[in-house]
Parts: C-alpha cells; sequence; structure tokens
C-alpha cells in the first residue's frame, strides 16, 4: 500500500541539519574556550613549520656549501707523479696531509681521500686512484673536487701544450681519475643503521610509554583510583618512582622490538639500498652504549611525561601537552642529519634529545668517543632528576588535597 509522507516526515532533513549545526556551535564554543586546543591547533603549527620550512633548507645549504668551500684533507700515496696533488694545493681547493698510515687514516675520518698515483705508461694518460669512504658525506665530496682539481689540471696542460707546440689538445695526455671505495662491508652496514634508525629509536622512547603515563597519571584520577594509592602507606616519592618504572619500561621494551625489527630489516633489503659491498648486523660492543643511552633518553622522557600526567587537570589536557613534547623532540631528531660539524662541538653533547640523537648515530656508525658518550649520558641524568622530583611534588601535592 502506498503511503503518502507526513508533514514530520518530510521535515526530518532540515531538523537533523539544524540540530547537527546546533550541536557542533556549542561543542566548538567548548573547545576553543579552553586556550591549550588553540595552542595545539594554532600556535604549535604556526610555530613548527617556519622551523621547518626554513631551517632545514638553510642547514642543508650549509652543509653543502662547507663541503665545497672547505679543501679538502688530503693525503698522498707514493709520489705525485702526475701533479695533481701539487696543482690542487696550489688552488687552494687540497690541503695535503701527512700521515704514516693514509688508509687507516681515512677509515678514522682524519682525512677524506688517499691519492695513488699509478703513473703513465708513454704515450698514455695518468691514472690516478682516488681512494674514499663512502660512508661519509665528507669524503664522497672530495672525491668530486679531486675530479675537478684533475679537470682543471688537464685544461691548462692540454691549453699550454697546443700553444707551445701547436699540438691539437685532444691529442695530448691528461689525467685520469678512479675512484675507489675502501669502506669495510661493516662499516657500510652501520652506515645505513646510523642514518635510518636514531630517529625512531628517540621517537619510540617517548611513544612507547605515552599510553602508560596518560593512565597511571590523569587517568588513575579520572577514575578514582588514584586517592586509594595515596592512602598507602609508601612515600610519596617511592610511589612516584614505582609509576615512573610503570612508564620507562613499555618504552624500552617498544625500543628493543623496534631495534630487532629495523636491523633485520636493514640486513634483508641493503642490497635495494646501496651497491656497495654491506653487511648489516649490531655488534655487542654497540648494543651497551645504545642501552645506556637509551635507558638515559627514555628517563628523561618518562619522566616528563610522568610529571605531565600528573600535573594535567583533564585527560584532553594531557594529550595536548605530549603533542607538543612530541614536537619538541622530533624536531631535534629531523635536523639532526642537516647539522654537519655542529654536532661534532662540546655543546651538542649537553643539548637534550639532540644529545642522544647525536650519539645513536656515533654508536651505529662506530665513531662514539667515550667523552662524548659520558657527556650525554651526564647530561640526560641531570635533567631527568628535577624532572622527576617536580613529578613526585605533584603527586605530594594531589596526596595533601586529598587528605
Amino acid at each position: 500500500m502506498h503511503m503518502t509522507p507526513t508533514p514530520l516526515n518530510r521535515s526530518r532533513p532540515g531538523r537533523w541539519w539544524r540540530a547537527a549545526l546546533a550541536v557542533f556551535r556549542k561543542e566548538m564554543a567548548e573547545t576553543f574556550r579552553d586556550r591549550r586546543t588553540l595552542i595545539a591547533a594554532v600556535v604549535l603549527p604556526a610555530l613548527t613549520m617556519p622551523i621547518v620550512v626554513l631551517a632545514m633548507p638553510v642547514l642543508a645549504q650549509r652543509q653543502q656549501a662547507t663541503l665545497r668551500d672547505r679543501p679538502a684533507r688530503v693525503a698522498v700515496e707514493g709520489e705525485d707523479a702526475s701533479g695533481l696533488a701539487t696543482f690542487g694545493f696550489d688552488a687552494g681547493a687540497l690541503s695535503l696531509v701527512s700521515v704514516p698510515q693514509p688508509r687507516t687514516a681515512l677509515l678514522r675520518g682524519e682525512i677524506e681521500a688517499v691519492l695513488v698515483d699509478e703513473g703513465a705508461p708513454p704515450g698514455r694518460s695518468h691514472t690516478v686512484t682516488v681512494l674514499y669512504d663512502e660512508t661519509r658525506p665528507a669524503s664522497s665530496a672530495a672525491v668530486q673536487k679531486i675530479a675537478q682539481v684533475a679537470a682543471r689540471l688537464a685544461l691548462r696542460d692540454l691549453e699550454a701544450a697546443a700553444r707551445a707546440r701547436g699540438a691539437d689538445p685532444a691529442s695530448l695526455v691528461s689525467v685520469g681519475i678512479t675512484p675507489q671505495n675502501i669502506a669495510p662491508p661493516e662499516r657500510t652496514g652501520g652506515a645505513l643503521l646510523a642514518t635510518a634508525v636514531p630517529f625512531f629509536l628517540a621517537v619510540w622512547l617517548l611513544l612507547g610509554g605515552q599510553y602508560a603515563a596518560i593512565d597511571i597519571g590523569v587517568g588513575e584520577r579520572e577514575r578514582g583510583s588514584l586517592e586509594a594509592l595515596l592512602a598507602t602507606p609508601p612515600s610519596r616519592t617511592a610511589l612516584a618512582g614505582g609509576k615512573f618504572l610503570a612508564v620507562l619500561f613499555p618504552s624500552l621494551l617498544a625500543v628493543a622490538v623496534m631495534l630487532a625489527a629495523g636491523v633485520i630489516t636493514l640486513a634483508l633489503g641493503a642490497r635495494l639500498l646501496t651497491s656497495s659491498p654491506v653487511v648489516v648486523s649490531l655488534p655487542i660492543g654497540a648494543v651497551v652504549p645504545l642501552l645506556l643511552v637509551g635507558v638515559a633518553l627514555g628517563g628523561l622522557l618518562s619522566a616528563a611525561q610522568l610529571t605531565i600526567s600528573l600535573g594535567a587537570g583533564t585527560l584532553r589536557e594531557a594529550q595536548q601537552a605530549f603533542a607538543g613534547l612530541y614536537l619538541v623532540v622530533a624536531l631535534p631528531l629531523m635536523l639532526v642529519p642537516l647539522l654537519g660539524d655542529w654536532v661534532s662541538r662540546p655543546w651538542a653533547a649537553l643539548v637534550p634529545v639532540l644529545n642522544a640523537a647525536v650519539a645513536f648515530r656515533a654508536i651505529l656508525a662506530a665513531e662514539i668517543s667515550p667523552a662524548a658518550l659520558l657527556a650525554t649520558l651526564g647530561s640526560l641524568v641531570v635533567l631527568t632528576v628535577p624532572v622527576f622530583l617536580w613529578g613526585a611534588r605533584l603527586l605530594e601535592g594531589q596526596g595533601r588535597a586529598i587528605r
């Protein structure tokens, strides 16, 4: 049977939209009444995007300019029969370094290339082998600079010979460059790990314990279980310590899983990323310093998350504060690969989060120094203590409020 729609049925779509818009206006009014929402939705994006958009290109250009303008540090193995090293030094493109074992010095990063002059058979061009370390950007840049010097040297000699003899420049002898990467496969694998892993190590130290921090802080207070816990005999510092460990443990667990997955994935797919011989593994000697730096950074981030959760009035307030903390952690990690020689400055080991990211890269690349490691660990621990005590003080204040 056909039924004619009633006036009520015909008005339902319009009434639904009006009701939805009314609810929307009400919720937006309540949401934007909270200044923290405005900070998270407007202020933080407005502040962070200029940093990302402007700082990253500026740092990348600085790094490229540094590698381009600074003379490449090279050593000569044997005689400089072609005159390439001397010409490059006179032109200001090369800085000649005398070391007893040039190849060892190259792998240590003391120099950026080694020139091995193979001589020249009669009527043939000089052949100069350029030994370099593919895992170091400065060494790869040195190869390009040496090739440019060789081209300028050849052009000078050809023009001079042509003017003196009236010869065809195309028929004259020149200098040929043969680059040769001498980085061991294990070093290449370590460089891949140092490029891909540190960012996620730090991020998962933050994200791994985030939900635990929310649950045992503001979550317990909203459920009403925090009052019962504060009525127990342990001191507030002991309670804060237990909560701190409850945030730190899942963070370290997440990092362990991520690191294992990262090493296995790179070991299986390294051939897709580089054509050089590569062996991806995590040496036992790297596990201990990685663990120490991971625990130190995880301790700082866990203490910060716990303090934020204990001090937050509502769950939404805690989540907004965690978003700001994530940006504080992520931005330095994004900029580390572009800082160039700045990461080797003494002050870099004292900047929280940045120092851990630099240490992770150096450990995986087998370049960490004991002094840098101790400075990184010390600065992270020194900063963790007051952040943790602040959280314990917040917990004590809540206990007094309950009493």
